[in-house]
């Protein structure tokens, strides 16, 4: 994506570079731009900061409104009554679980956990020390 624009000096920036505009006092120049990457503030004149800004506002309210536009909490929630039902459905399946069950599915897990340490270097085990 092309986020480069052109300020009234001629300058041409990548705004999706940027990361601070500072007053500077000095006479050379009204502001300091700071970009991503780039080892020096980049003077600025006045109207270049003020363009700048405008932008950058235009491009925060941009976002804020899009943002907001395309995310409704309400439908998410509907969306994932689904799932919702089968983890609830799964989750009681666990609680009624009898001892012989859940004491064969904890020797799975631990056989599992074997293996998967014996394929990995030493130093990078998931779940043993050794």
């Amino acid at each position: 994506m092309n986020n480069s624009i052109e300020l009234p000096s001629g300058k041409i920036i990548n705004i999706a570079r940027f990361i601070a505009l500072i007053p500077n006092n000095n006479i050379d120049s009204d502001y300091q731009l700071i970009l991503e990457g780039y080892p020096h503030p980049i003077k600025l004149e006045t109207s270049d900061a003020q363009h700048l800004k405008t932008i950058l506002q235009s491009k925060q309210n941009t976002i804020t409104t899009t943002h907001q536009s395309t995310w409704n909490q309400q439908e998410q929630i509907q969306k994932n009554q689904k799932a919702m039902a089968v983890l609830a459905q799964l989750m009681e399946q666990d609680k009624n679980m009898s001892d012989e069950e859940s004491r064969e599915r904890q020797e799975i897990f631990e056989s599992f956990k074997k293996r998967m340490d014996a394929e990995r270097p030493q130093g990078q085990k998931l779940y043993s020390e050794v």
